[in-house]
């Protein structure tokens, strides 16, 4: 019953392949949201305190899986969130990373992965209004596909800002200009893309809020395992990078107290591949 509640339509998975991305509407309730908010904030002040303001320190995020915000840490387990995913994925996908993002800034054009062997999705909702002009993400739609993935690439669009590339700057671009989908949303809804989508977001501020749950294929063929064993290698230096405070697998959630079997599953999994080693030392 939860899983025909809650699950994708034939076409949506369509669109999801064919674009690279796909929007929902009102999945989270106003309320819901509000309860985000707040558990947000308290979480964001509470590391703020911690910080040694000489350390002069940045952090853009934390993840989910922590007692200090359990509803924001139960959404992983909420079929709105997994369902979908499991169909885009596999059955057997598994949740890496969930953060809380607290970003400052725009976000040029990139993707969040070159390697097409394994399929890595991100679930993103924002807790703020977004616009065009205020921090919306933007997609460009078929970007996951060659070859017009390479041909943004060798055209410089990577982190492509207003003083960057000049082939597109003598043509009098902006970041901005760029063709695209603008993800204008209001709290409560999600997108979620195929991380080889290219992606960015202009008119960035202080403090733009955002959750995002990632998921990725259970690599079986010989070029997925070796695909993994590289971001087993890779995660700690690119999660420090980010400015990722606090133990991504909290032991409240280890412990799996409720015996919940998708999380058990998720638990023997990435016990199996080190990440619970590599992310939470």
């Amino acid at each position: 019953m939860i899983a025909e509640n809650y699950s994708l339509t034939g076409k949506q998975i369509l669109h999801f392949e064919t674009f690279g991305f796909l929007v929902r509407r009102n999945v989270f309730s106003a309320e819901e949201v509000a309860k985000i908010n707040g558990e947000f904030d308290r979480r964001r002040a509470s590391i703020l305190a911690e910080i040694d303001p000489e350390e002069k320190r940045t952090f853009t995020q934390w993840p989910t899986r922590n007692p200090e915000n359990p509803f924001t840490a139960s959404l992983l387990d909420d079929p709105r969130i997994y369902v979908p995913s499991e169909q885009l994925v596999g059955e057997d996908s598994i949740p890496i990373q969930s953060h809380c993002n607290s970003y400052g800034k725009s976000s040029g054009w990139h993707v969040d992965t070159f390697d097409r062997r394994l399929c890595v999705i991100k679930n993103i909702l924002y807790l703020q209004p977004t616009t065009a002009d205020r921090g919306a993400l933007r997609v460009i739609p078929g970007s996951h596909r060659s070859p017009l993935s390479e041909d943004l690439r060798n055209m410089d669009l990577y982190g492509f800002h207003d003083d960057t590339s000049p082939f597109l700057n003598a043509s009098g671009m902006r970041g901005e200009d760029i063709p695209c989908y603008i993800f204008e949303s209001e709290p409560g809804d999600v997108i979620t893309f195929n991380e080889l989508t290219w992606h960015a977001a202009f008119g960035g501020y202080k403090d733009r809020r955002s959750l995002s749950y990632n998921f990725f294929t259970n690599p079986k063929a010989d070029d997925e395992i070796e695909s993994m064993k590289k971001i087993v290698e890779h995660t700690p230096a690119n999660t420090q990078g980010l400015g990722t405070v606090g133990l991504e697998y909290h032991p409240n959630w280890l412990e799996n107290a409720d015996n919940n079997p998708r999380r058990a599953r998720w638990i023997n999994w990435l016990e199996k591949w080190g990440f619970t080693d590599v992310l939470n030392n």
